[in-house]
């Protein structure tokens, strides 16, 4: 993945990386995909990193989508459902020369248990949402990520999405992207208990070793059950949705095991970052 520079948006509070496709585009984007830098993990408060004031342990619940949409006819709206088993702390950045996200709810940076936020996308746009759990100090360029564009894809048609979810930075919390009713993209496993143990930066932050492999398929992948629906790797780039059918102008996206499951997944969460085969989605 290439680096790209961005600008924090603190009135935002979601996070939000990159790994789209340029090409499917047609638009000849120097930011084909949006990763941190290459570089060992800066941490912003080393003391913290592992200071927990979560509910981690509660049970998982599904939180209820928002009765009313945010109507956009010029953006694009992406409504973000906390199910996680705790707050959960949100990062907005935009790549280069984009347009700033819109938050049209509060400007908190946390979205708390069942609560759900929302922001809106204008034209033009290019950036990503970072998410960990809240009561873990922000370990720099290493979190779960909502990235995507907003783009033109000739010169007089309409803006188009594309979205991904990202666990090639490292993972924090799972997260699933539906349009209806049917989840598109994401994976909703804990992958936690899956982490090699080099890799644990803290109880909610494995770092992907495979952050760095930028060509072809690595030899292993710790995360290979996400592999193809989140990107686990720097190509694996199945998992960037462009044009999302049925979802032009709006998606909603929701963290936690608690989520519904990816069609595509053959493991599905059970307690204490378990799994087991799934049913029948």
């Amino acid at each position: 993945m290439k680096s790209f520079s961005t600008k924090l948006i603190p009135a935002l509070g979601i996070p939000i990386a990159m790994g789209i496709l340029a090409a499917a585009q047609g638009v000849p984007l120097n930011t084909t995909t949006m990763a941190s830098p290459v570089g060992p993990p800066q941490l912003i408060d080393p003391a913290n990193t592992t200071f927990i004031t979560s509910t981690v342990g509660n049970l998982p619940q599904v939180t209820a989508q928002p009765t009313q949409s945010i109507p956009s006819t010029d953006n694009y709206t992406v409504t973000l459902i906390n199910s996680h088993t705790a707050a959960v702390v949100t990062l907005h950045a935009q790549g280069e020369n984009s347009p700033t996200a819109i938050r049209q709810e509060n400007d908190a940076h946390t979205i708390g248990r069942s609560e759900t936020a929302t922001f809106a996308i204008p034209t033009r746009w290019t950036g990503r949402v970072a998410m960990f759990e809240d009561g873990y100090s922000d370990i720099q360029n290493r979190a779960t990520l909502l990235e995507g564009s907003f783009m033109n894809a000739t010169t007089f048609g309409p803006a188009v999405i594309a979205l991904d979810v990202s666990y090639v930075d490292a993972f924090t919390v799972p997260v699933v992207c539906e349009c209806n009713n049917t989840i598109v993209f994401g994976c909703n496993l804990d992958l936690h208990n899956m982490c090699p143990p080099n890799a644990t930066m803290n109880a909610k932050t494995c770092a992907n070793p495979n952050r760095d492999f930028k060509v072809g398929v690595p030899p292993t992948n710790p995360f290979q059950d996400c592999q193809g629906m989140a990107y686990t790797f720097p190509q694996d780039d199945l998992a960037t949705k462009y044009n999302i059918s049925g979802c032009s102008r709006q998606i909603t996206c929701c963290i936690g095991t608690a989520c519904r499951p990816h069609p595509g997944q053959l493991l599905c969460p059970m307690g204490d970052g378990l799994t087991q085969a799934c049913a029948t989605h």
